[in-house]
């Protein structure tokens, strides 16, 4: 049997959907409950119970 890698996710639950982060924290994914579904490893965000901030730079 060949070892499995195990990927450190995260899910964290938010009033407005699921986002889903690295556990060394870089979120990853948004997810909506009308089935919605964003990228965001490549943006700079800050998420909020009211809402996502999408931040400029590092």
């Amino acid at each position: 049997m060949e070892p499995v890698s195990l990927m450190a996710w995260e899910t964290v639950e938010f009033p407005w959907g699921v986002a889903v982060r690295h556990r060394k924290g870089v979120w990853e994914t948004l997810l909506f409950p009308d089935g919605q579904e964003m990228d965001v490893r490549k943006m700079n965000v800050i998420l909020h119970d009211n809402g996502i901030e999408f931040v400029e730079g590092e």
